[in-house]
């Protein structure tokens, strides 16, 4: 079996026992066929061969990916040092839809999983991806200038992949919806009375912001040449490529949360963009301050197998994260995303502290939730995913009666789509506060897990491949190595 964005979605989640059916031709794609495959698809077929690899002269670089490798962070070098963040990327059709030949010479099963940008980047699919989008710059000499004006959160999309690279078409989507439902600074504070106003961070257009590096979907690396916001010249944009509802969410979190120190600090300034139709000013973003060390979830493993971390060390980052756990908790916030990666390591501190970040409450994966969590997730995931009868009577009455016994009234949301926020992640914002404070307790101990087994996460998983993959898996213990 190759893997692909559509079998790992499907494998992922529980609604795959009541979808395997229907699957089984992309799960065995060869199990009709007997004898080589036709030479038009052929990968001895000269015709179906990338001829070249080598991108050194490329005008694009890419940063990663999400969404298994179908969404591509994607550069224009020739737009650098000046381009502003703008959350546009490329799309491509499944790798299950990529010709035959191409799938093992463009590593198109093994970027599946990758989150590591180094690691995609240096992929067969990254290269041949840069060559398309030089021809393609070539043969359009506008593109870039149009490039530049296209909405916030736009698409670049590869309808097919070929060969030659030239013959690859291109098509750009100019996405409004973003822009179209972006709120003013005015209105978010009509709406957030409970904000003060001198509360409020500064307020930067969009182009005054300088991209340096694209971290992940909704996560920019960036500088803001010319207005000093703080102690460092780079800041980290928090966009609305991935939701402008979860990001406002998380915008009012940061601005109203009791400050702690070891959680993240309140934005740094609210970014703004003009919006392509219509013209108002909405905000697209918030700037965050800048840990250069990053998340601890290649740290762990690292300096694991280096022997320079410390128990020491992991007990106070340990203390950390439960005190600011417990800070959240009395002031009635509930963190459902911990792990590894959401926990930055601040350098620039004497005992080189950890920080929490994204305060989205989207939810954490699978292998990080509490039982009385994770079986509300696996009823939410088969009950959104499947038509309205599931499998037979019982099964479809036991769905609708669980979706309509867990009421979402007694939450708390700020932004203008309540529901939307809250069902996204019904399973944490339907339990009581004193069932959030014991999933939260779950979570934190499997984060000491972790960091006391140096991994990046609890166990192996189908869709996120780690630059060190862990030798074992919780409730596994390994003796410690440093004391």
């Amino acid at each position: 079996m190759e893997l692909s964005h559509r079998i790992v979605d499907a494998i992922w989640r529980p609604s795959f026992v009541l979808k395997y059916h229907e699957l089984q031709a992309y799960l065995h794609p060869s199990s009709g066929r007997t004898g080589p495959a036709p030479w038009d698809q052929s990968p001895l077929n000269p015709r179906n061969l990338v001829d070249s690899l080598n991108n050194t002269s490329s005008r694009w670089r890419i940063d990663g990916a999400t969404i298994c490798g179908t969404c591509i962070y994607v550069i224009p070098l020739d737009l650098l040092p000046t381009l502003p963040p703008l959350g546009i990327f490329l799309f491509l059709l499944d790798q299950t839809d990529y010709p035959p030949a191409l799938r093992h010479s463009l590593d198109a099963s093994v970027s599946v999983p990758l989150r590591d940008g180094r690691a995609i980047s240096g992929q067969g699919i990254a290269k041949h991806l840069c060559r398309a989008l030089d021809h393609y710059c070539a043969q359009n000499p506008d593109f870039l200038d149009q490039y530049l004006r296209l909405p916030f959160g736009s698409k670049l999309i590869l309808e097919e992949l070929a060969s030659d690279p030239a013959s690859m078409k291109l098509e750009v989507e100019r996405v409004y919806d973003i822009e179209s439902k972006m709120l003013t600074v005015t209105a978010l504070q009509q709406l957030w009375s409970d904000v003060a106003r001198d509360a409020w961070p500064p307020i930067l257009d969009v182009h005054d912001l300088r991209l340096i590096r694209q971290i992940n979907e909704a996560v920019s690396l960036v500088e803001t040449p010319g207005i000093k916001l703080c102690i460092q010249p780079l800041s980290i944009f928090k966009s609305a490529a991935g939701s402008l509802d979860h990001m406002y969410h998380e915008l009012h979190l940061l601005l109203t949360c009791p400050q702690h120190p070891h959680i993240m600090s309140r934005p740094l300034a609210i970014v703004t963009k003009k919006a392509s139709f219509g013209g108002k000013d909405g905000v697209v973003g918030f700037l965050l301050q800048y840990f250069q060390a990053g998340s601890i979830r290649d740290i762990l493993p690292n300096r694991q197998r280096s022997g320079t971390l410390l128990n020491s060390v992991k007990l106070r980052w340990c203390r950390q994260i439960a005190s600011a756990l417990a800070h959240l908790n009395a002031t009635g916030i509930f963190y459902s995303d911990l792990r590894p990666d959401n926990v930055l390591l601040d350098s620039n501190r004497p005992d080189a502290g950890v920080v929490l970040c994204d305060f989205e409450q989207r939810g954490n994966w699978y292998e990080w939730c509490a039982p009385e969590v994770l079986y509300r997730q696996y009823a939410e995931n088969i009950r959104s995913r499947l038509p309205a009868r599931v499998i037979n009577p019982p099964y479809d009455r036991l769905l609708k009666g669980y979706h309509y016994s867990h009421s979402l009234s007694d939450s708390k949301c700020y932004t203008s789509a309540e529901t939307h926020i809250e069902s996204s992640n019904r399973a944490w914002f339907a339990l009581p506060a004193a069932a959030r404070e014991k999933a939260t307790v779950y979570n934190l101990g499997l984060f000491i897990y972790t960091v006391f087994e140096g991994l990046s996460n609890v166990e192996c998983n189908i869709a996120n491949q780690f630059p060190n993959e862990q030798e074992v898996e919780f409730p596994v213990f390994r003796r410690p190595q440093t004391s």
